[in-house]
């Protein structure tokens, strides 16, 4: 796997379906990503808070997703109803390390009051199929905490197979292959 590009030089700003399109994330998205830190379930198998805000967290995580495109490793994508125009989620690919290998998984998040309606099943399609098809891995995984039902479905939903439970980040996962 090449390591010397971003998702940047692969294509513009843009992946689309007829629902959603995505849209490389910046510093003025923080506030609209705060909205999901406000429910604790949303990150439940992601992120202590610490003491800190919605803002503050978003904050962190939106900083965290453009060094992240800096860096090459990928990041996440705002994830925008095409008829609302509104940010319902993040999705995209992300290079990891997992068990001493680099691989390139899809991270899926939804607001929470956008659960249930396909947009999470939807979006880590489109990367998985763009992963695939741009000949970027062979093969795409997806790393989840073993109670965290609702990402296992949505992997299931895309045709990703289980693969091997491991530790990683010093917490136990599961590993979906697409």
């Amino acid at each position: 796997m090449d390591q010397s590009f971003s998702l940047q030089d692969l294509y513009e700003d843009r992946l689309e379906t007829q629902r959603i399109s995505t849209r490389f994330l910046n510093r003025y998205d923080v506030e609209l990503w705060a909205e999901f830190f406000e429910d604790d379930d949303a990150f439940e198998f992601l992120l202590k808070r610490n003491g800190k805000t919605n803002l503050e967290m978003s904050e962190d995580w939106i900083k965290r997703q453009l060094q992240r495109y800096e860096s090459g490793t990928f990041g996440l994508q705002a994830i925008i109803d095409r008829k609302s125009k509104k940010m319902v989620g993040q999705c995209s690919l992300l290079l990891q390390k997992i068990d001493n290998k680099l691989e390139i998984e899809v991270g899926y998040h939804v607001i929470k009051k956008y659960w249930g309606m396909g947009y999470a099943t939807e979006a880590a399609q489109l990367f998985v199929d763009f992963a695939i098809e741009n000949q970027l891995a062979q093969s795409v995984i997806a790393i989840i905490h073993p109670n965290n039902s609702k990402s296992i479905r949505v992997a299931e939903k895309i045709n990703m197979k289980f693969d091997i439970d491991t530790t990683w980040h010093e917490e136990p996962v599961k590993v979906f292959r697409s």
